[in-house]
């Protein structure tokens, strides 16, 4: 079974225990030592896994940790347990226990978890100095292909302490730039709007506040642009397959690239509100279908584009209300009524 296979299992074991796991113990045995296990080590090997690791410090002897992965006698990864509440952990609650546990030891990463949630630290801002947050998280409930790899260095067969230790540099600082564009997409301030409207050239006067303010909303249209046009990018392969099917199988249902722009854009618009990964779609042969969570109950809207009027269309209870359009950057006229519709969807109980 190979490694992405066993996270799935993971994935499944955890959504099918976590609501019975009462106690720590419980959560160590039914899910923290079978995630060891994932990544290749024999967790009932003693020289490999080490429980009740004892991390002595100055101020206080007999410090124990829950794990410890072991390499030449050598602890090089600690791991500390907390019992399953919920999928989130609370960081500045453990901050000084793993902060005792790491300088006591010669480790250079320590987890964080709950059996749902790992939060991987090291002390890449300050050698010996535990870092204050996590360089990398990964959740058996919603986890990104991309991250896979990332945790696949931590298996026993692929880890290499000096080159792990320099990608979670690289994947600390690169998470803080996410979260600069990230801010900068929601609510771009003035000074990233400014360096815009220089960079661009728009306003050869005096750059006022009025000005400023008028080119938020340009901002953040302008990366809804880019985005609909990566997302466009990463969807030609696909397109050029079912392309390739179109000739085998006449009678098929085939995606265009416009129901495929449609659906980046949709996408863009949503970006920062929900986790994109649950927008899906499904074609049929009259509409372009844009679901929640794969469900058909759960619909955003639907797109016709397969004539020569286009339309975007939405549900209200068993109702479909029809409205044309003329381009497919006009979906984004749409963006209240499509963020209106996942509110609507998500207020509505399982």
């Amino acid at each position: 079974m190979d490694f992405i296979e066993k996270i799935r299992q993971l994935n499944e074991r955890v959504i099918n225990l976590k609501d019975s796991l009462q106690t720590e113990e419980a959560t160590k045995n039914a899910l923290i030592l079978p995630f060891l296990n994932a990544l290749g080590y024999d967790v009932f090997n003693p020289l490999e896994v080490v429980p009740e690791f004892i991390a002595d410090s100055r101020l206080k002897k007999d410090e124990k940790v829950d794990y410890a992965i072991m390499k030449d006698g050598k602890p090089i990864i600690l791991i500390e347990c907390k019992k399953v509440e919920n999928d989130k952990l609370d960081i500045k609650k453990h901050a000084g226990q793993l902060f005792k546990y790491f300088t006591a030891s010669k480790a250079k990463f320590i987890i964080l978890t709950n059996g749902i949630v790992y939060k991987f630290f090291s002390d890449i801002e300050e050698v010996n100095i535990l870092d204050k947050d996590p360089f990398f998280t990964f959740n058996l409930l919603e986890y990104k292909e991309n991250q896979l790899e990332t945790l696949s260095e931590f298996c026993k067969e692929n880890f290499d302490l000096e080159k792990a230790y320099s990608n979670a540099g690289d994947l600390k600082y690169i998470k803080q730039f996410e979260d600069v564009i990230e801010n900068e997409y929601k609510s771009p301030s003035d000074d990233f709007v400014r360096y815009l409207i220089n960079k661009s050239g728009v306003c050869d006067g005096r750059i006022t506040d009025k000005v400023i303010e008028k080119h938020k909303r340009t901002t953040v249209e302008a990366f809804n642009l880019f985005m609909s046009k990566v997302m466009k990018t990463s969807l030609d392969f696909s397109l050029a397959s079912k392309n390739e099917i179109k000739e085998e199988n006449k009678n098929e249902v085939i995606t265009t690239l416009e129901e495929l722009e449609g659906y980046a854009i949709i996408k863009s618009i949503l970006n920062g509100i929900i986790d994109v990964t649950r927008i899906t779609y499904r074609d049929n042969a009259s509409y372009f279908n844009v679901l929640l969570d794969d469900n058909i109950r759960k619909t955003i809207c639907r797109l016709y584009f397969n004539r020569t009027q286009k339309y975007i269309a939405f549900l209200d209870g068993t109702k479909e209300i029809k409205t044309p359009i003329n381009s497919i950057n006009e979906i984004f006229s749409f963006a209240e009524q499509i963020k209106a519709k996942i509110d609507e969807i998500l207020s509505i109980k399982k």
